[in-house]
């Protein structure tokens, strides 16, 4: 892991990806190649999985709160929660305050 220290996240995301695909003889290999393994902000969206599992609702500032409300009575805490930003998403809320930004 000493050689990734000079590097930013998303070199150490690429390089890691990287290692994935073609040690673990990924399927998708010469496709991420192509792209040298990089992700845009959709893939970055879609394989952060844990805004979904820690947040309960994302979306817009809207939908957060209209389903919070409709399922509000299903939260462990009688403590009213309102929409957060997520970092590196513009426009893209969760239930709680994810202290990780998109890499």
């Amino acid at each position: 892991m000493a050689e990734f220290g000079h590097k930013n996240a998303e070199e150490r995301l690429s390089h890691y990806r990287k290692f994935l695909y073609e040690k673990g003889e990924i399927s998708d290999t010469e496709k991420e190649q192509a792209k040298d393994y990089r992700l845009n902000e959709f893939d970055k969206f879609r394989y952060r999985t844990r805004y979904f599992i820690d947040s309960g609702i994302i979306g817009s500032r809207e939908f957060v709160e209209r389903i919070y409300q409709r399922f509000k009575d299903c939260f462990l805490t009688d403590k009213e929660k309102k929409p957060k930003a997520i970092k590196g998403l513009e426009g893209i809320y969760s239930l709680k305050s994810l202290s990780e930004a998109i890499q």
